[in-house]
């Protein structure tokens, strides 16, 4: 466990030294997280409370998920293009263990950002409407657990496809998901915003199933081999 945190505090500092990725990252939450709380309010349907609560539900697991396909491209294929990953698979770390400790990381700092947009979010639709908005506590549980374990289900799986796809599958892989996460990103506030009335049974529904894929992907990485990495790499 002790390389595992090695390596996910190696990633943490060198994602947060590229300053282009992570303003990049800063300034989405801050910018979908201030233009979905100014719809709130707007609309008839349920109360600003639960308004609120269906909004965070979709944007923050949205929104994590994107900043996680960002930052996955940065510590799992970019190293790998550069060679570095090479470096790592030569020292005493397990490649199960660079897999963890590079998902982690990238699941950290998503996470982040994604409760900075809930935060943002309650606290332009409250001074909006002149009003205290709490979100429902199902939500709570949501942003603070359900989401983490969601990102790290997307992070864990395309890391785990980058370290043993060639550079080709790789680049196909990253332009099918980056349109319907991104298109998703735009489109989840008019679509869930004031329809939608979030539960635990959704909150629990998701986390079950977040749990499932986790569970999988971690017996998976014990199958990661060094030597298939290696042939991927480019020449």
């Amino acid at each position: 466990m002790s390389n595992v945190l090695i390596v996910a505090r190696k990633e943490i500092r060198q994602m947060i030294g590229n300053r282009a990725t992570l303003f990049t990252g800063i300034a989405m939450a801050v910018f979908f997280g201030v233009m979905y709380a100014l719809r709130i309010g707007q609309e008839g349907g349920l109360p600003i409370e639960t308004s609120l609560g269906s909004l965070m539900f979709f944007l923050t697991t949205t929104l994590g998920v994107f900043m996680g396909y960002t930052f996955t491209g940065q510590v799992f294929l970019r190293e790998k293009m550069d060679g570095v990953v090479e470096t790592l698979l030569c020292s005493p770390v397990t490649i199960r263990e660079i897999w963890l400790g590079k998902t982690l990381a990238v699941t950290a700092l998503a996470d982040v950002l994604a409760v900075a947009c809930a935060l943002i979010t309650a606290i332009v639709a409250g001074l909006r409407n002149d009003v205290v908005t709490i979100p429902p506590a199902a939500i709570f549980v949501h942003v603070l657990v359900v989401v983490p374990m969601v990102i790290g289900c997307f992070v864990g799986a395309l890391g785990y496809a980058q370290l043993l796809l060639g550079m080709r599958e790789n680049r196909i892989i990253g332009l099918v998901l980056f349109i319907p996460v991104f298109a998703g990103l735009y489109g989840l506030g008019y679509a869930g915003t004031g329809t939608f009335d979030a539960s635990w049974l959704q909150v629990g529904i998701v986390g079950l199933a977040a749990a499932v894929v986790l569970a999988v992907l971690v017996n998976l990485s014990q199958r990661l081999s060094k030597e298939r990495i290696v042939t991927t790499l480019p020449e």
